[in-house]
């Protein structure tokens, strides 16, 4: 796949297949900027649920011209390799000793490195950033959602519903988020992006994630992250509450929360550049 709608001329890039410790291969796309700044932490960037690289095309241009960046694609994505599927964990816990182990196997030890995220990559990040893993510089981290709470009927029609299923509600799930959960008059492109991502979910792995999710909370592992994390949010965001944004805040040691005018900003340049400006400061 070509990755030069991702960055800028002069950025080289390639593919790396990572196997992990459990035997699943994750796809990470690197990017090397021209005379690479060593002092400048290396950027791994862990994207959302089933998200799709060119849902953050605009932050890769901002970032990948200075900073090396590790674009990290986590194991529900359809580039996994899963030789053993049925044996195989997909919970958070297991996603961030993923994140930790390409940590490990991409960036040297003296070489300092930074978190960026969004959604369930930004979840998947401050639970990795709270335990005795390799810390971070820092976390610039985009809605992360730190509890996952289905209806009491939501679980058996999960568990029970064969993946091919999928197909049948996924016209809901599009309805549900273009009605309810996103202003689709002025944030058309989200919805966009929302589509595109759910039409290049795989069913069987969606599913054994959602399940896995399941009552998973973060709160209480908040206060053991350390490093400054900046929480990038918006008042607008109704995936991602405000209220629920400034509650993470204000349970991580060095959190900071930094709100943009929309969805689709959080997603932009905007973001890319708050980002850029944050990692400058730390090389400085």
């Amino acid at each position: 796949m070509p990755y030069s709608p991702y960055t800028v001329p002069g950025v080289n890039f390639r593919e790396e297949f990572v196997k992990v410790s459990d035997g699943a291969t994750l796809k990470v796309v690197e990017f090397i900027p021209p005379d690479e700044d060593k002092s400048l932490p290396v950027m791994v960037f862990v994207a959302g649920w089933i998200s799709m690289i060119k849902g953050w095309a605009e932050v890769l241009q901002e970032l990948t011209p200075q900073f090396h960046t590790l674009y990290v694609e986590t194991r529900e994505k359809i580039s996994a390799c899963l030789p053993d599927f049925k044996n195989l964990e997909f919970s958070i816990e297991r996603m961030a000793k993923d994140v930790a182990e390409v940590v490990d196997k991409m960036i040297p030890v003296d070489r300092s490195f930074a978190y960026g995220g969004s959604s369930l990559g930004s979840t998947v990040v401050l639970d990795l950033m709270s335990q005795d893993f390799r810390q971070p510089v820092t976390g610039l981290l985009v809605g992360p959602v730190p509890e996952f709470h289905y209806p009491a009927w939501g679980v058996p029609i999960i568990r029970y519903s064969p993946p091919s299923l999928y197909l049948v509600v996924k016209p809901v799930i599009k309805w549900y988020l273009k009605y309810f959960r996103v202003d689709r008059k002025k944030e058309p492109e989200q919805i966009a992006k929302y589509y595109g991502t759910l039409d290049a979910a795989e069913p069987a792995r969606l599913k054994a994630n959602a399940l896995a999710l399941h009552s998973y909370s973060l709160w209480d592992k908040l206060p053991k992250v350390k490093a400054p994390v900046v929480i990038i949010g918006t008042e607008t965001d109704s995936l991602h509450g405000l209220d629920t944004l400034e509650k993470t805040v204000e349970l991580l040691p060095q959190g900071e929360l930094a709100l943009m005018a929309s969805n689709k900003d959080a997603h932009s340049a905007k973001a890319g550049q708050l980002m850029v400006e944050r990692l400058s400061r730390i090389g400085s």
